[in-house]
């Protein structure tokens, strides 16, 4: 161990006594800053991860639509499978309908499926009391919200209109509504809460789609990129069809989660910045208490330089430190924020906001291994620059005014 290394280790850590009131309090000042980086970046990436999983969960990996509609399903279904990356497809028809429930009219989203859906959607795990199974041309499954906003029950019946009566009706035809079974529901979220699902078959008559369907939602096997998967199933099957990834189809929001959880760093790092003031001003007051010893050590032929380095490496093990605790106090934090966030709800509102939450169950937390990288070494380049003043100070010391009256 060189002299600076070990004058700073004294410095910090004095032999004997107890640790200083104002190293503790520079170690406690980056170890908060680091901790609410920790909490801030792993819930923000907890909720981006749950949105994410949410919008696979309804929309699928990938959706290939045609205008109009594709009327040769086999053929279709056969086209794809010439493409490796294809785990499993599945066609829907979907289009807004009219739902008629005790003279209460709504226009909810209708989406017809074949049980070949929950091979390519997680629809299967939002379901209540029913499975896809139970669909078929006389079946459909109610998103929660909007049963609840029709006071509709299990086993009710309802009736569908279909958004071609009005064009019948200018060719004095009449299209009758198809009365239908509420089977079941599914947990709703805000992707899907005016919606509805049916069969294949039914959403087929009520669009006169005939043996067609809308589109085709495809799943991709592991290991391949979706969007490099979209772009060559663009090419192969021409302009007349529109393939989209969910990735596109919601670049906004995504964008606008990567831009909030940008923000919530950069506000964060004065936390950070402020502990660098805390730790310069304790570096300082030590150089302002160990002027003579510093002029000793100059006077015995020490290298202005490694002083400077001296009070450079105190910053070092106090961002050491501070980022060690800082990361052991947010993990501590995020394993027990379920019980923290009632404890503060019920003070402050005297009820649980998590209740409120439609698309959450739990405060959603995902670590990330490079922000707990780049926060740790952001903070330590932080607590080491913190030291370059105070150093340079102490460089600048002249032995004879140092040690004048001893």
């Amino acid at each position: 161990m060189n002299w600076s290394t070990y004058l700073a280790l004294k410095h910090l850590f004095p032999s004997g006594r107890k640790l200083t009131f104002f190293t503790l309090m520079s170690i406690l000042g980056v170890a908060l800053g680091v901790a609410v980086l920790v909490v801030v970046l792993s819930v923000m990436n907890g909720f981006q991860a749950e949105i994410r999983r949410n919008l696979v969960r309804v929309q699928g990996e990938i959706r290939v639509e045609y205008p109009g509609f594709i009327e040769d399903l086999p053929a279709f279904e056969k086209k794809m499978q010439t493409f490796d990356e294809i785990e499993a497809i599945a066609p829907y028809g979907c289009g807004v309908v009219m739902l008629l429930h005790r003279d209460r009219p709504v226009f909810p989203f209708a989406k017809g499926i074949t049980e070949d859906e929950a091979k390519v959607t997680g629809v299967s795990e939002s379901l209540k009391f029913c499975s896809l199974g139970d669909l078929d041309d006389d079946r459909i499954i109610l998103g929660e919200q909007l049963a609840i906003q029709l006071g509709i029950r299990l086993g009710d019946r309802v009736e569908l209109y279909s958004p071609l009566a009005l064009e019948a009706l200018q060719n004095d035809d009449i299209i009758f509504p198809r009365e239908v079974e509420v089977v079941g529901f599914f947990e709703a979220n805000d992707y899907d809460r005016n919606a509805f699902l049916c069969s294949l078959g039914r959403m087929q008559d009520l669009y006169a789609l005939g043996e067609g369907a809308h589109g085709f939602t495809i799943k991709v096997k592991p290991g391949y990129s979706v969007e490099k998967f979209a772009e060559k199933l663009q090419a192969q099957l021409g302009s007349e069809y529109r393939v989209t990834d969910w990735i596109h189809s919601n670049s906004d929001l995504l964008f606008a989660l990567r831009w909030e959880k940008t923000m919530m760093f950069f506000v964060l790092l004065f936390i950070l910045l402020v502990a660098s003031f805390s730790i310069s001003s304790m570096l300082i007051t030590n150089v302002v208490r160990k002027t003579r010893e510093i002029g000793a050590v100059i006077a015995m032929g020490g290298n202005r330089w490694g002083i400077a380095r001296c009070f450079c490496l105190q910053g070092f093990f106090v961002g050491i430190c501070g980022i060690f605790l800082g990361i052991g106090g947010g993990m501590a934090v995020l394993y027990y924020r379920d019980g923290i966030i009632n404890i503060v709800d019920k003070i402050s509102t005297g009820s649980n906001a998590q209740n409120y939450l439609s698309q959450f169950t739990h405060l959603p937390v995902d670590f990330a291994i490079n922000d707990f990288i780049f926060i740790g070494l952001f903070s330590l380049l932080v607590c080491i620059f913190s030291g370059i003043i105070p150093g340079l100070k102490a460089a600048r010391i002249y032995p004879a005014d140092a040690l004048r009256g001893e």
